[in-house]
Formats: structure tokens, C-alpha cells, sequence
């Protein structure tokens, strides 16, 4: 099945992928400063709003550890399969090794 997530789910993974990359949560600008992209960008990834420079995205999602892809389906902009967000959920739950990607995490979109 598939489907868009919804505001509160966007917001809810981009603050997960944070924590999961970097041990804590950014507010929108920190987030913006990091990806060093205008804060309006991050504000249209969390309100599910298209960005039209890729290169914006491509920082954004780099800087979440995703990829664009995956980026694009975490904002609600296209949809994301039931058993590809329980994969996401479950590689956030457990991380592996330093260093180490499991390889259905990055199948789903995840970056080391």
C-alpha cells in the first residue's frame, strides 16, 4: 500500500533522522544553517512544499542522511510504500555498527 505522510509524520521523521545522525533534535534554523540552505527550504520540506533546486534538496537530504528520494517521500511531496516506511522505522530503532549500513536501510534511502 501506499501512501503520502502526513505533516505531523514528516516532522516526526525529520527530527528521528537528526537523532539518529547527529544524537539530537535541530530547530528549523539550526537544521537550515547545517544543510547551509535558507531557512524557507527546511520550511517547505516540514510544511510539504515542493523545492524546485535540486541542489537544495541534495544538501537537505545529505544532511539528514537520506537520499533525495527518499527526502521527496518523507515530505509528503510523493509516496512512500507501508513496507518501506516500517523499514525506515526499523533502521532508526537500531542502529548498526559505526560506519556500517545494513543494506535494506540504504535500499529504503538511507545514507551512511
Amino acid at each position: 500500500m501506499m501512501q503520502h505522510l502526513s505533516e505531523h509524520e514528516t516532522n516526526d521523521l525529520i527530527f528521528r533522522l537528526e537523532e539518529h545522525k547527529y544524537g539530537r533534535r535541530f530547530n528549523s534554523m539550526q537544521l537550515a544553517q547545517k544543510a547551509n540552505v535558507p531557512l524557507d527550504a527546511i520550511n517547505r520540506i516540514e510544511n510539504q512544499l515542493p523545492i524546485d533546486d535540486p541542489r537544495v534538496m541534495e544538501r537537505i537530504a545529505r544532511t539528514l542522511g537520506v537520499t533525495p528520494d527518499l527526502l521527496r517521500r518523507i515530505a509528503g511531496l510523493e509516496e512512500i510504500s507501508t513496507e518501506d516506511l516500517h523499514q525506515l522505522d526499523q533502521c532508526l530503532i537500531s542502529p548498526g555498527a559505526p560506519g556500517a549500513m545494513a543494506p535494506e536501510c540504504e535500499r529504503v534511502g538511507l545514507r551512511g
